[in-house]
């Protein structure tokens, strides 16, 4: 997915340079690396209600220079920024990306981590960008969701409802999904695959991970929130933590899933049965 022969060269560029700067006076860069439907807007949320810390959202979502809507917003996505960093004409994508993130990660007054969310298929649509995170010794808060079934569902129901991101307060439309059976198993063991290899890739290039579960971060919030701080390097305080961001159904699964009988029968007998439990 990553480990391109072009990423292998600006790889090797980017740790032959030398990134200017005390290491100390710098926030500390961090993506969080993962997957749609995964928590992982509300994890961006939560980090940014933190006083010494920075967290945006998608900055290098493919064609897209609307305004980030969650998280911190005093930057722009990549793609808004293209105008602004194209300089003399002949700088390459490459180059403008390196920069937009040098200038994302730089200095600032009181924050002690600056980071974004990134999607593996934004990393892999943006060649050189894992490279430099790794030059950049970024740290990568890998956020995987336990139950890949639970996910779909967020995902179709996200869809029918033509909604990404509840708000408290928002009047969210109660919905059903059905879902092909036959391909689940497949679908499944794709997601899986996914996680697989973006594991297999940050140790490729040796980026420092910490794995957060969606699950667990869900069910003991305070703790998981306070092992990200501290892996990013900040200081473990205290702090009133804040998002508006709110999960959408309020409805049990087995009414939410149209077919749930076929998606049963479907999942019987795999690795995956247990997602129905």
């Amino acid at each position: 997915m990553l480990a391109t022969a072009a990423g292998r060269r600006v790889y090797r560029r980017c740790v032959g340079t030398r990134i200017r700067g005390a290491r100390e006076r710098r926030p500390t860069p961090f993506v969080v690396f993962t997957t749609p439907r995964s928590g992982s807007s509300w994890l961006i949320d939560l980090l940014d209600s933190h006083p010494r810390i920075a967290a945006y959202a998608e900055l290098f979502i493919v064609r897209d220079r609307t305004p980030p809507d969650y998280g911190s917003r005093d930057v722009p996505r990549f793609e808004a920024t293209l105008d602004e960093l194209r300089g003399n004409g002949r700088a390459t994508l490459l180059a403008r990306r390196m920069r937009y993130l040098s200038r994302l990660f730089d200095r600032r007054p009181g924050v002690r981590a600056v980071g974004f969310k990134l999607m593996y298929l934004q990393a892999s649509a943006h060649t050189g960008l894992v490279p430099y995170l790794a030059a950049r010794r970024a740290r990568v808060v890998h956020l995987v969701r336990a139950n890949a079934l639970e996910q779909i569902v967020s995902y179709e129901a996200a869809v029918a409802r033509n909604l990404f991101r509840a708000r408290r307060g928002d009047a969210v439309p109660e919905v059903t999904v059905r879902l092909d059976a036959p391909a689940l198993p497949a679908r499944l063991e794709n997601m899986e695959s996914e996680v697989v290899h973006a594991r297999r890739t940050l140790a490729r290039y040796r980026l420092p991970a910490l794995e957060i579960v969606y699950e667990r971060l869900a069910e003991a919030t305070e703790g998981e929130l306070a092992r990200v701080v501290s892996f990013l390097g900040v200081e473990p305080v205290n702090w009133q933590t804040a998002s508006p961001l709110v999960g959408a159904s309020r409805v049990p699964r087995a009414e939410l899933i149209e077919n749930i009988d076929e998606v049963a029968a479907a999942l019987a007998g795999t690795r995956f049965a247990w997602m129905l439990d």
